[in-house]
């Protein structure tokens, strides 16, 4: 088993952190032009923070993913605990938004639920078979952040657009 980041993923966690950094920049922006109608709204406030959190999960594990050297399951602890706090974040924007919007938009709580919640647990369960020396937790730890950015972007959308119907 490998100790150290297998070669071939510098790549991905460059290209990650670039769009990570570019997202969780468009993010702040648009919570700060759209400010008033997030704090407005009851579930838009705790959605926005669970959006930047998760995004910065990608961000700061790509970065951690960049330290020279550092073994696999120190790599795994710190993803383990970036992910940790997103998801505790997404639970708190997931129960508000199911709060505020009663019995309507099943599909869309869903969404969010399955995308929110579950994308930074997939960074976790990486983070855990790195934690193993499992270098094939990478690929688990791709798909959460591949998933994250895909709930970021709808979340964006949501502050952006939607907000403003």
């Amino acid at each position: 088993m490998e100790t150290v980041m297998p070669e071939g993923w510098t790549d991905f966690a460059v290209a990650s952190a670039g769009a990570a950094g570019a997202l969780a920049g468009l993010i702040m922006v648009v919570i700060s032009v759209n400010v008033k109608q997030i704090l407005e709204g009851e579930s838009l406030p705790s959605r926005s923070v669970a959006t930047i959190a998760s995004v910065v999960v990608i961000l700061v594990g790509s970065i951690a993913m960049l330290i020279p050297g550092q073994p696999l399951p120190l790599l795994g602890l710190e993803l383990v605990f970036f992910a940790a706090i997103a998801v505790a974040l997404q639970i708190d924007a997931v129960r508000r938004m199911y709060a505020s919007h009663g019995s309507s938009g099943a599909v869309g709580r869903l969404a969010q639920l399955l995308l929110g919640v579950g994308s930074p647990l997939w960074v976790a369960a990486g983070g855990v078979a790195l934690l193993a020396s499992a270098p094939w937790g990478l690929y688990l730890v791709a798909v959460g952040f591949i998933s994250i950015f895909m709930a970021a972007v709808l979340n964006a959308w949501v502050l952006m657009i939607e907000i403003l119907r």
